[in-house]
């Protein structure tokens, strides 16, 4: 930091140091011309140079101190600011005009952002509503053979617009992430059979058959409960999205490894699978890619909020697919303890 700061300060003083030095040979000279018995040249050119470095040394002093705090302030460390000139003043003002100004903008525009989240999530609680009232219609009504199929693929599309309200939740729920969060050991398999038993209803009615492949009797796990849970939720709602495009049964596995530092899981299907070209992209929000064309359902929004989710878990997530055989979406925590979890 000191090199760059001298660079930059002999930079700025050369124009200067040119003159000064130009200057003081045109009035030595002019002596000289005025007096040619008057050789001496040396004794004025050391008192005009020890001259010239008090004053570089005293403006060096000023100059660093507020260089330097300037450099740490661009590397976003803490530093106080004590302009020692009237240009340095005239920068300082103009830095906490544009900070103040920024500030209130930004103040501005987050008030604006609570507003705008505080009516959406009022607005998707309110459609859970209608969804719940369906519910209860589709349960108290009698079926018969010619009307039980209608309400089987009505209870699947409300399953879906159900899917879709919580999904739309979660993105507004995100927001506020840091505030709703309590890392524990959490054993893996029963928050994955819970997850696996809501969507049970679709595995059935798309013929998929979800699997548990794990020897052991426990997987403790590193993570927050309800965030995992959302996260394992939106893998398996893509898994059984996309096995619907294929025809016949279809299975779902899910094979746990449990090792002494992480933990993994993969969960594997026997959907239309991704290609090369879209993997890369999967993650990014809303992009749906070729699948999205098949499947007038895909929202791009599935895997982006499980990349979000896994970040802020410090968990990994990777995926791995072949067209038209299927996808693998893996997930890997720090294995937990079972002490930690009481």
């Amino acid at each position: 930091m000191l090199k760059h700061i001298l660079r930059n300060f002999l930079k700025d003083r050369a124009l200067l140091i040119v003159f000064y030095l130009v200057n003081m040979a045109c009035i030595i000279t002019f002596f000289h011309l005025s007096e040619p018995a008057n050789t001496e040249f040396i004794y004025p050119l050391s008192i005009g140079l020890f001259l010239l470095t008090i004053y570089l040394l005293i403006d060096w002093l000023r100059y660093y101190q507020v260089n330097q705090a300037i450099l740490l302030k661009l590397k976003n460390q803490f530093a106080e600011l004590e302009p020692h000139t009237e240009e340095q003043k005239a920068f300082q003002q103009l830095l906490t005009n544009i900070t103040r100004e920024n500030s209130s903008k930004y103040n501005e525009m987050q008030e604006q952002n609570k507003e705008r989240f505080y009516f959406l999530s009022h607005w998707m609680h309110y459609l859970k509503t209608p969804v719940s009232v369906i519910e209860l219609i589709i349960g108290k009504e009698e079926k018969t053979k010619e009307t039980a199929e209608v309400f089987e693929k009505i209870q699947i599309e409300n399953n879906r617009l159900h899917s879709s309200i919580e999904q739309a939740l979660t993105m507004i729920r995100m927001e506020g992430f840091e505030n709703d969060l309590e890392v524990k050991s959490v054993d893996l398999l029963p928050s994955l059979r819970k997850v696996i038993n809501g969507r049970k209803r679709e595995c059935i009615y798309q013929s998929i058959f979800p699997a548990i492949e794990f020897e052991g009797n426990d997987a403790y796990v590193v993570t927050d409960s309800k965030w995992n849970e959302v996260l394992l939720d939106q893998i398996i709602a893509n898994a059984i999205k996309y096995s619907s495009l294929k025809d016949g049964s279809k299975k779902l596995v899910f094979r746990i490894n449990k090792g002494e530092k992480y933990t993994t899981l993969s969960i594997t299907d026997e959907g239309a699978g991704i290609p090369p070209h879209d993997l890369e992209s999967v993650f990014q929000p809303f992009f749906t890619g070729e699948n999205g064309r098949n499947f007038s359902n895909s929202t791009g929004i599935g895997l982006y909020l499980c990349r979000k989710i896994a970040e802020k878990l410090g968990q990994t997530i990777n995926i791995q697919s072949n067209l038209n055989e299927g996808t693998t979406v893996t997930v890997s925590w720090l294995t937990g303890k079972e002490s930690l979890a009481k």
